[in-house]
Order: C-alpha cells, then structure tokens, then sequence
C-alpha cells in the first residue's frame, strides 16, 4: 500500500498543494504549528473519510473559505485508484476514480493506515473506550462488514436504552431486542477476539525486541459477559443470559451494562497491568508495540502493509528505539514521520527517507 501523490485544498492551513511521496520514509520537518500534523492527519482522512484530530469536519475547512477538498492516488494490490474527498456547508463527497460513493463502508480498507501520535498514551492510559477504538478501528479496515455490525448493534442498543428509561413496563418488549443485541453484540466479540489473538503473539515478539529482551508482553480480550467457549453461538447465549440477569440493574441505571461497548482488553508487562503500574516510558513502549504488530498483523491477512504514520512521536523514543523503528520500516513499509530537528537521527533507514520542510502552510 502506498500514497504516490496527495493533493490538498482548503484543508486547515494549507491553501492548496500537491505532495509526491517516496515509498520509503518521508519526513517531514519544520517548527511547530506550521501543518505538519495537519498533513499527517489529511492522509488518515482519505482512508477514513473523517478526522484523526478533529471530531467536525467543518473544523477542517480553511479560514475565510466555504469548502475543503482531498485527492490522493493510492496504489494498492488492485492497482492504482484516486481518492476524493470534498466537504462544503456540512455535506461531504466522497469519490473512488470518479465515482460517488453512497456508502462509507465502500471506501474502507481501499487505503489502510496506522497512525501513531502522542495522544495515543490513551491507548493505555485511558479509559476501556480507547483500547475499543483501537480494536475497531482496525477491524473496519480487515473486515468492512465489521461497519455494518457495529452500526446496527449501536441502533439496537439505543432503542434498548430507550426503552429502559422508559420504566420496567416495557420489560417484555426489551427482552425482544436482547435478541437481535446478543446477535450482532456476538458477531462484534467474536470479531474482537479473533483479532486479538492474532495480535498477542505478533506484540509479544516486537516487545521482546523493543525491550532487549528485559520484558514479555501479554494481551488479553476482557468481556462483560464472558462465555465458556469462543465459538459464535456461546458467546451470544452468555451475552443474552447476561443481559437478561442485569435486566434490572439496567432499568434503574436507565442505560446497557453489558455488551462490546462496554468490553476490554488488559495488557501485561513481566505479569503487571501496564494500564496501572508500568512507567510512561514502558506504556510509550507498549503502545508503540501495539501500533507496529497491528501493521504485521494487517500485513498478513491482506498481502500487503499499511501507511505508517507517526505524528511527533520520535522525540519521545530513545535512540535504541527510534533506530529500530526507522530499520524495521525502511524497506517494506512507506512511512511519514514528522519532526522539528532530525540531526541527530541516524542508522540505514535514514539512507532512503526524503525530506520535506513546512512553514505556514506551504510544503518545499
């Protein structure tokens, strides 16, 4: 997978500019707020067809303008496709060599990305809802179907939820919609489950190296509704046994408290819960571990790797693992890095990164 040229109109500081891209390492350097993360975060928009950054699109548009627009030419294992993107007064278009797309989901895993920024400590340190995001995020772009899953299971437990504010008369026509809940709530778990345990192994090996082989890594899917086996139809009977049981706590909370929105994933280091007890330095490490597995794992089901982005995340790493990082990439994986100083990076991987500078907007 790579991004050959990215065209940008409008979007946030850029007025308009066109990028062609090396299929190795690209950085990009210049000081602070002068677009860099902009640019990065405009790659990840063509795949996803939203924001990294920014959760409006209007947010998007440049300044004193009424619209922004995105073209990338992509070459992926079917060959080369253009993507595009236009957003203006609210609405947005989304074009594959031309054509209008009228479903999001048909743009998914056309153009695969990993992205890494420093905000992705979250993954760790934040809230159960990251570690979900992580995990979806990644599935819509190895399975599209995921898409269509998750929205449905997310409009069964609104009207759930609905009818649980609504009071315990409605108690027969809630156990009604546990059915369709438990069904596509299975199909999400197994999918989450499945995807973890081919990550595990691929984490745990990058770990071992990451951390010259002081630490071993431990990933493990963590269910509000655990069932005995991990087969699909075990796991939507506990999921609606569980539903069932926590009918009533659910009607006095006014809201569903089991199901995969309320699921997790627990990550150790030498058996300690990394989301407590490791260090920032071993979290930045684990995540880095989580993001560089996911792009092997990726790589395997589809036959081809990701775009490997990496917003301002160097000058986090020490000198051991920025080397390993740029080595592990050089050669297979087309990366864009951003940075404000570069001199004192080295090791092979630098031999074949091309470098841009951006200033205000503009990109030489």
């Amino acid at each position: 997978m790579l991004i050959k040229e990215l065209e940008l109109v409008n979007y946030t500081n850029f007025s308009q500019q066109t990028v062609s891209f090396s299929p190795h390492i690209n950085i990009l350097t210049g000081a602070n707020a002068q677009g860099k993360s902009n640019l990065i975060d405009s790659i990840f928009f063509l795949g996803f067809a939203r924001s990294h950054r920014y959760p409006n699109d209007l947010a998007l548009i440049r300044w004193g303008q009424s619209y922004f627009r995105l073209r990338g030419v992509i070459q992926n294992r079917q060959g080369l496709i253009t993507i595009e993107h236009a957003v203006k007064k609210g609405r947005k278009h989304v074009k594959i060599n031309g054509s209008s797309l009228t479903k999001i989901k048909d743009l998914l895993g056309q153009f695969t990305t990993i992205i890494f920024t420093p905000d992705d400590l979250t993954l760790l340190k934040g809230g159960p809802e990251e570690r979900r995001r992580f995990l979806n995020r990644h599935l819509i772009q190895l399975s599209p179907v995921y898409y269509d899953y998750s929205l449905i299971y997310q409009r069964i437990l609104q009207q759930r939820n609905a009818l649980l504010k609504k009071g315990p008369a409605h108690g027969p026509e809630i156990e009604i919609w546990d059915e369709k809940l438990s069904l596509y709530g299975s199909l999400i778990i197994q999918a989450r489950r499945e995807l973890l345990a081919k990550l595990a192994p691929l984490a745990g090996e990058v770990h071992t190296r990451l951390s010259g082989g002081e630490e071993q890594l431990v990933l493990r899917y963590e269910p509000s509704a655990a069932a005995g086996e991990d087969t699909p139809q075990a796991i939507q009977g506990a999921l609606k046994a569980s539903l069932s049981k926590h009918l009533k706590e659910d009607l006095r909370k006014g809201y569903t408290s089991v199901g995969p929105h309320r699921d997790d994933f627990t990550c150790r280091i030498n058996g300690i819960d990394a989301r407590v007890y490791a260090s920032q330095g071993q979290q930045r490490t684990a995540v880095l571990t989580l993001k560089l597995a996911m792009l092997k794992l990726m790589a395997d089901v589809t036959g081809e790797y990701p775009v490997l982005l990496l917003d301002d995340v160097f000058s986090e790493l020490d000198q051991y693992r920025r080397e390993y990082l740029l080595n592990t990439v050089a050669q297979t994986v087309q990366t864009i890095i951003t940075a404000t100083d570069i001199g004192a990076w080295t090791g092979p991987g630098m031999q074949l990164a091309k470098i841009f500078h951006v200033s205000q907007g503009r990109i030489t």
